[in-house]
């Protein structure tokens, strides 16, 4: 299963096709075996990822689908270049929800925050926020549930549901959802990257922005509690 999910791993900011950092101990039903109980693929690249042509500096109007993918295909690049500077902070909510927020700047413009959390034990996500010009255009949000299954002892199942959702004016126009699921004793598994993404009616706007919002009112102003 470790091998599997370090597919799925939060990889360091100096790969972020493959972005940031590795969420979650693991505890069996409180605490399973191995280290990662919830590793997440924060892969944000996939077939709609599109090339990397402008200068992020060039920053235009974002008017369609395709020129969302270029500013977060542009987003990405930087950060795979060093050009981001970054702060984090962690928390810790009633012992219920703990988390990490980190937000990514250029030149103290804000591009990017990623938020890792995890909420009881069976729980982990990765929600990321990219932004231009102090809009949010594109916020893509993995979250895996896992569960003890019958199999070989210490079997378990890993779910994983992706979730991307696009922006112009902060008006949600198209989202996109991936569902799989990872088996830790299975001889093989999907491969995360050749599941296709499917068209889901999209939320309002209020609550796709919501959590971008609070996130961001921390940014100058970090708390160890919960986030409301």
């Amino acid at each position: 299963m470790l091998n599997t999910r370090k597919k799925l791993k939060i990889l360091s900011s100096m790969n972020m096709v493959l972005p940031l950092i590795t969420l979650c101990a693991a505890t069996a039903c409180t605490e399973r075996s191995g280290s990662d109980k919830s590793t997440i693929n924060t892969s944000v690249h996939d077939a709609d990822t599109l090339q990397l042509t402008k200068s992020a500096e060039q920053h235009t109007p974002l008017l369609d689908i395709k020129d969302i993918k270029q500013a977060y295909a542009n987003t990405n690049k930087e950060l795979i270049d060093g050009q981001l500077d970054s702060t984090t902070f962690k928390y810790s909510c009633k012992d219920e929800k703990n988390g990490t927020v980190s937000y990514f700047t250029k030149n103290g413009k804000l591009k990017l925050i990623v938020h890792r959390y995890n909420e009881y034990d069976h729980y982990s996500a990765v929600d990321r926020y990219f932004v231009q010009d102090s809009t949010l255009f594109f916020t893509y949000h993995t979250n895996v549930t896992w569960s003890f299954e019958n199999g070989p002892e210490g079997s378990t199942k890993d779910n994983i549901k992706e979730n991307r959702t696009y922006l112009i004016a902060q008006k949600p126009i198209k989202c996109l959802e991936k569902n799989f699921t990872i088996h830790s004793k299975a001889s093989s598994n999907p491969d995360p990257e050749s599941i296709p993404n499917r068209d889901v009616n999209c939320q309002s706007a209020e609550i796709v922005l919501k959590p971008y919002h609070i996130l961001t009112k921390y940014r100058f102003k970090p708390t160890a509690d919960c986030l409301e």
